[in-house]
């Protein structure tokens, strides 16, 4: 039997866990489930049934444009934030007053609105709160299950015969708030909510 209050690091990386994701329904706001589908990935919400194959990313997009002026040569730079799956942006060249749309260069955040996403459709992850002022987030149950483990020990290893560097392994990097002892009470009561969390 695996003694609850000893934690060994498998070398494991954050992504080893993004095997799948537990969102917000775009349509209903109920939980919704992200996982692959044959070569790609889909959305099925478990409440009002929603299916969504991967194509559109809700979150938040920065497109980037970097070009010279089609008619005088002249360096163009713009960045904005953007909606969709919009690729272009208008832009306006100071020296020869021509004006185009320009094809763009996207960027997609994993953070909207102060809240973490999901890497295939950008919504908001269903296993995450705040926690004093710090965000805490998983994945799916699998990942929160891990967490809870490494939160809950009081010894914390790390295997010696690991892969990868030591800041590519996941318990590396979690924040310092989880670290701490002094959290383990508050933590394990927010992980427990999350694991029952219905709306």
């Amino acid at each position: 039997m695996s003694d609850p209050h000893r934690f060994t690091d498998t070398g494991a990386s954050l992504y080893d866990y993004a095997t799948h994701f537990v969102v917000h329904c775009p349509i209903c706001d109920g939980k919704a489930l992200v996982r692959p589908y044959e070569s790609s990935w889909r959305l099925t919400c478990t409440h009002c049934h929603h299916v969504e194959m991967k194509g559109h990313w809700y979150g938040r997009t920065t497109a980037y444009v970097k070009v010279k002026c089609r008619e005088c040569g002249e360096m163009l730079s713009r960045s904005a934030e953007v909606s969709g799956q919009w690729s272009k942006l208008m832009m306006k060249c100071d020296h020869c007053g021509d004006a185009c749309e320009y094809e763009a260069h996207l960027t997609h955040h994993q953070m909207h609105e102060g809240w973490m996403c999901d890497q295939i459709f950008g919504l908001r992850l269903w296993l995450q709160d705040t926690f004093g002022k710090d965000l805490f987030w998983a994945f799916n149950y699998e990942h929160l299950a891990i967490i809870e483990q490494y939160v809950q020990a009081k010894l914390r290893e790390r295997k010696l015969d690991h892969k990868g560097s030591r800041n590519s392994l996941m318990f590396s990097r979690l924040p310092e708030f989880i670290k701490k002892a002094s959290h383990r009470a508050a933590l394990l009561k927010l992980i427990k909510s999350l694991q029952i969390k219905t709306v």
